[in-house]
């Protein structure tokens, strides 16, 4: 089941390491993945646990080898006026992204859930937080990255 879901770690590991650290935090994940799964009940979807335990051994191990996310360039950033008219989707998503990386793990483990699609209820079962204070999160968080997507943009 684990392979079959291998999407949820790669993206865990590219938000949550650089480059170097993100082979390493994959195994980690896998490890742990392994390690716990005696201890899955079957009460909750077998995706969430596996949300749960990803995300708890990138944030783990974020703060023990005190990982950072690289990004972009200011370089690669500078590539129009409005970077929101005029740059690709792919840049679009690298600069939200960037800015992902600089919220609080709490938040960014909300947010990636959020982008994920998985639904508040999943969400509040996966962050041990009640439905209630995800959405009110989620509404911070959304307005917390509009705001620096248009200082960045404000920059370029």
């Amino acid at each position: 089941m684990v392979y079959s879901n291998m999407g949820i770690i790669y993206k865990i590991c590219k938000l949550y390491a650089d480059g170097e650290d993100r082979e390493d935090l994959k195994q980690e994940i896998i490890y742990q993945l392994w390690k716990s799964y005696p201890t899955y009940r079957g009460d909750s979807k077998f995706q969430s646990w596996m949300y749960r335990v990803a995300l708890n051994t990138a944030m783990l191990g974020l703060r023990a080898r005190k990982m950072k996310y690289t990004g972009l360039s200011d370089q690669e950033l500078k590539t129009s006026e409005d970077p929101f008219e005029k740059q690709d989707e792919e840049t679009r998503v690298k600069l939200l992204y960037k800015q992902i990386s600089k919220l609080k793990d709490l938040d960014k483990t909300i947010i990636f859930l959020y982008l994920e699609q998985c639904s508040y209820e999943e969400i509040a079962e996966i962050t041990g937080i009640s439905t209630k204070n995800v959405s009110v999160r989620l509404v911070r968080i959304r307005e917390k990255l509009r705001k620096n997507l248009h200082i960045q943009n404000s920059k370029s």
